[in-house]
């Protein structure tokens, strides 16, 4: 190689590997803030779409109310009607939990095999269904809610 050749490469400008280094890191902490804001927008998506489910079940207890002078006690109350129906992918838990029975540790949650969620619901004694839901975000006892429909203490 020519001196000509050297001396030219010498001028030529470009990036340092620090300026290049200092690049990389602002782009992994941009990337960082996204990931993490983004996983919050999918808890709160599922929170409310939980929610939204268990409202749906909640029309569905007062309609059979308004129906039948009374609110349902049994799955089969939700179930078996033919002018009510339950939200599309949505299952109730067999059994009610009893009126005055502590709040399930866990409420909802979709099953992987099929992709149903599935909700506990509990017959209030002032008459009423109390309907429990999970926040996608606190899987802890503590993160289980509810939706009344009718009169629940």
């Amino acid at each position: 190689m020519s001196l000509q050749k050297i001396n030219k490469l010498k001028d030529e400008k470009g990036f340092t590997i620090v300026e290049l280094l200092i690049v990389i890191v602002v782009i992994g902490i941009l990337a960082a803030i996204t990931i993490v804001a983004f996983n919050g927008v999918q808890n709160r998506a599922k929170t409310a779409g939980y929610q939204a489910d268990a409202n749906g079940i909640a029309k569905v207890a007062e309609g059979y109310n308004s129906d039948q002078q009374a609110y349902p006690t049994t799955l089969a109350h939700f179930t078996g009607s033919t002018t009510i129906k339950l939200p599309n992918n949505v299952t109730l838990q067999g059994t009610p939990l009893a009126a005055g029975a502590a709040a399930p540790t866990s409420a909802a949650g979709p099953s992987i095999a099929s992709n149903v969620k599935t909700y506990t619901w509990q017959l209030c004694t002032g008459g009423g269904v109390k309907i429990y839901y999970q926040d996608a975000a606190d899987a802890t006892a503590a993160g289980v809610k509810s939706v009344v429909a009718g009169t629940c203490p």
